[in-house]
């Protein structure tokens, strides 16, 4: 008895063919495979292989011997090892013997040794009841904790590696450290300014409104020029940097683990701390004070151009505000929270590009966990130097 199935292709211009026969002689089933056993071909016949497969082995009441010969295959793909696979498991208590099976198959059934294909994956349930929210808030809880927990390895790394480049200073890459600093600050001066201009504007508008309510629009620029210079212009620019340069060093490193170059670095013995992580720790504690510095100077640009158009103050009386209301005490605030945000947003960048497996979702998975820790620890770092320096001051005064 023969079964024979034609293909016949939904591309114009590829002609039928066989892809497989099915020979029932005696106590053996002998089946032959013909040309191109990929996806693309061998999906649009599954249904009837198996139908003519099953309907070979129910005619034996006794237990027959199973022969798939590939010798007729042109080419092959994991799907055809995926599907010989089922065949195999399909004829339970019979012998199935591969024969003249083309190389590649051989070299892909060896990749896929370990597959099961008989795992049934769970099905979610689209009603999601009171106990599975709160199991899925405690998973997440549980992972933010351990994501946040690693930080002080992080810093550990860190240190280890500051230590050796003070030991060997030569080894430090000092021309990788200026190419980073060239890309996280130049590119980034125009979006800081004009973000801390429309803050610093916004901010004077409704600071003024309300000032004059009570009387007193002489504090307006004192006021903003504190609150711009301690607050809202190294918040600004560290959330700008988590969502502009910290995605670009996870994108960067992941994209590197993902070609395994990571891997290639720590076969030839280089440390990926010194020559991936500590150029980009140096290159961000210099450009995060510069790009700071220009958010200061742009908030008071904003709010000295609001002033002037809507309240009719020139720019000489607002210099003379901010003399008087802006201290070096609150540059300095501002100033010392830099390199905490600058070295814990690199650090965070590159291990989440480490995480990275050999796929895109995952690339994009830690990129955003990337920016979402980054800002996370912008508002906490700037939050607790704020507040301590808040209260040192009350102490001194």
């Amino acid at each position: 008895m023969l079964y024979n199935c034609h293909i016949y292709p939904l591309i114009q211009g590829l002609m039928k063919s066989d892809l497989y026969s099915i020979i029932v002689e005696n106590n053996r089933i002998n089946i032959a495979l013909f040309g191109r056993w990929t996806l693309a071909h061998i999906g649009a016949i599954e249904r009837q292989l198996f139908k003519d497969y099953k309907l070979a082995l129910g005619r034996k009441p006794y237990k027959l011997n199973v022969i798939i010969s590939g010798r007729g295959i042109d080419i092959v793909d994991t799907s055809a090892v995926l599907m010989i696979k089922k065949m195999q498991i399909f004829a339970t208590d019979m012998d199935v013997e591969l024969a003249d099976m083309p190389d590649e198959f051989n070299s892909l059934s060896l990749k896929l040794a370990d597959f099961d294909i008989t795992q049934k994956h769970p099905k979610q349930s689209k009603i999601r009841g009171p106990l599975d929210m709160l199991e899925a808030f405690g998973k997440a809880c549980l992972r933010s904790y351990r994501a946040f927990a690693e930080t002080p390895q992080l810093l550990g790394l860190f240190l280890m590696a500051i230590l050796h480049t003070l030991r060997k200073p030569f080894e430090f890459r000092f021309t990788s450290m200026v190419y980073h600093i060239q890309y996280m600050t130049i590119p980034a001066i125009a979006i800081v300014f004009a973000v801390s201009f429309m803050v610093g504007a916004v901010l004077t508008e409704q600071v003024a409104w309300r000032l004059s309510i009570f009387g007193a629009e002489e504090y307006v620029v004192g006021f903003i020029g504190m609150v711009t210079t301690r607050e809202t212009s190294i918040l600004l620019t560290g959330m700008l940097i988590a969502g502009r340069s910290s995605s670009s060093i996870t994108a960067e490193i992941g994209s590197m683990r993902m070609n395994e170059e990571i891997d290639a670095m720590k076969v030839i013995g280089l440390d990926v701390m010194r020559f991936l992580v500590m150029p980009r720790v140096m290159a961000m504690l210099i450009a995060f004070p510069i790009l700071t510095v220009i958010g200061i100077f742009a908030g008071y640009a904003g709010s000295a151009f609001l002033l002037y158009v809507r309240y009719d103050i020139g720019l000489s009386v607002f210099i003379d505000g901010i003399y008087d209301g802006v201290t070096i005490y609150d540059i300095g605030t501002a100033l010392v929270k830099t390199p905490f945000m600058a070295v814990m947003l690199v650090l965070v960048a590159c291990n989440e590009g480490m995480k990275v497996q050999s796929n895109a979702a995952s690339l994009g998975y830690h990129t955003t966990v990337s920016v979402v820790k980054g800002l996370f620890l912008v508002i906490i770092i700037d939050a607790i130097i704020a507040i301590y320096f808040t209260q040192v001051n009350l102490l001194g005064s």
